[in-house]
């Protein structure tokens, strides 16, 4: 088949013939083009003569070879590109007119060289030279994704092997820079962030203090103003212990709302504060310190505190701004402590 193309960005490389030679002399008789690969612009006999040898190197039925480059939507004359096959690599190559330099058009150009290279030809390993001095070509070759892979020194020039590795693809360097600097970012928050949390609420009851502490210290009783048994009516409970003592274990497990757990008491002071702990086990594991404080405020009547306290550990702490502890668990508090007030004001 005749007239291989291969399309990369904005421009299409179509593979030259013999009829071109009018183009690639153009491209070929400026010196600044043909610094790097001859050192001196060619006459139009010279041009020629290097246009008949590549077409002698690959017939008009293979992909490698040389192509003219031109912009899709004009068929303006931009340069001239290669692809070879250097034992099992294949080799990427491109001129672009000066006119053109600085346009980011070389790297255009390179990329979709590489990706033909790897998407149609299913390349393993896909390469390019260039002389140590080009620095604009070597900067081309980094922005495609490729990587110097070593120095070879020929006998007129010095180059350098580049190879592209799809881990130093610019695009993907960037996306892990900036992951690693939003992990990072993470990191140092979660270290400079409080990692404890508390809440607490409280209520005026108008009973008599031993009335109300007698009353609390009972886990069962919770069950009656806590706003969490009335979330799931179905909701199994075991208990361990005699309930109001040291050591006695509320346990339940209940529908998403209310998940499933277990508190303890770990401290009574009598008629003054109640410890507990509790253990959170589904859907997600952890322990907090609850308690229940009874003061008096006169003979008639007594300031209840429930609260809470617990540590969420590094990084995870810096999740606690955006879970709302006071508005969420502290509402769920005020409104116990309500029910509770209800109850024992009747």
């Amino acid at each position: 088949m005749n007239g291989k193309k291969i399309k990369a960005g904005r421009f299409m490389l179509t593979k030259m013939t013999a009829a071109d030679g009018d183009k690639y002399f153009r491209l070929s008789n400026n010196a600044q083009v043909m610094k790097y690969v001859t050192g001196y612009p060619l006459t139009r006999p010279e041009s020629d003569d290097m246009l008949r040898r590549f077409l002698a190197e690959y017939g008009p039925n293979t992909y490698l070879g040389r192509y003219l480059i031109e912009e899709e939507a004009t068929g303006e004359l931009i340069g001239a590109a290669k692809l070879d096959k250097v034992g099992a690599e294949y080799e990427i190559g491109y001129r672009v007119m000066e006119e053109h330099w600085g346009k980011g058009i070389a790297t255009e150009i390179a990329t979709g060289l590489i990706n033909f290279a790897k998407g149609t030809l299913n390349a393993k390993s896909v390469i390019a030279f260039v002389n140590v001095n080009n620095v604009a070509s070597i900067r081309v070759l980094e922005k495609a994704g490729m990587v110097n892979m070593e120095t070879i020194e020929d006998l007129d020039e010095v180059k350098y092997k580049f190879s592209y590795s799809p881990q130093n693809n610019p695009s993907m360097k960037k996306v892990l820079y900036i992951l690693l600097g939003l992990i990072a970012l993470v990191l140092i928050a979660a270290f400079l962030m409080p990692k404890d949390y508390a809440v607490e609420k409280e209520i005026v009851i108008n009973k008599p203090k031993a009335e109300v502490f007698a009353y609390l210290k009972s886990l069962k009783n919770q069950d009656n103003w806590s706003v969490w048994a009335s979330r799931d009516p179905n909701m199994k409970k075991s208990f361990t212990g005699t309930d109001g003592t040291v050591g006695f274990t509320s346990m339940w497990d209940g529908n998403d709302d209310v998940g499933k757990g277990e508190q303890e008491i770990t401290k009574i002071e009598e008629g003054e504060r109640v410890n507990t702990e509790l253990r959170f086990l589904k859907p997600f594991e952890s322990t907090n310190d609850a308690y229940m404080v009874t003061e008096v405020i006169d003979s008639t009547s007594t300031k209840v505190r429930w609260g809470f306290t617990g540590a969420m550990p590094i990084p995870m702490n810096v999740m606690l701004p955006f879970m709302g502890m006071e508005k969420s668990v502290g509402k769920d508090f005020q409104d116990g402590l309500n029910n509770l007030k209800a109850i024992l004001e009747k």
